[in-house]
């Protein structure tokens, strides 16, 4: 039959699991947050929402922000939010709003990663 040497190699190349690294708990690693919204509070400063991915953040640390097609960004978390109430730290899977002085709108956009 015609064909059939190439859906055997197609079907095992399909269906071959790569090869991974030891598997983590997320709190194993260092904070990281997909930013999924960006908006600026008058007097306050930028804010960005997304869930924690994987690690924690307190008030106060230093962060690095990844963004696509321009250099990192270096910013201080100067307050964090949880559903409407201030708290001083965030970790894994809490969805929370990160304060940001000195960082405009137009720095940060949904899909940048805030790392430490």
């Amino acid at each position: 039959m015609v064909g059939v040497g190439l859906f055997k190699r197609r079907s095992k190349e399909l269906f071959t699991v790569p090869e991974s690294g030891p598997v983590t708990s997320p709190g194993s690693s260092g904070f990281r947050m997909v930013v999924d919204d960006v908006f600026f509070i008058t007097g306050r400063g930028t804010v960005v929402t997304g869930m924690v991915g994987s690690g924690a953040v307190a008030v106060g640390a230093r962060v690095t922000i990844e963004r696509a097609g321009r250099p990192p960004l270096a910013a201080e978390i100067a307050g964090i939010e949880m559903f409407r109430k201030k708290t001083t730290q965030a970790s894994v899977g809490d969805n929370v709003g990160l304060l940001f002085r000195g960082v405009t709108r137009d720095d940060i956009s949904g899909g940048d990663v805030v790392l430490t």
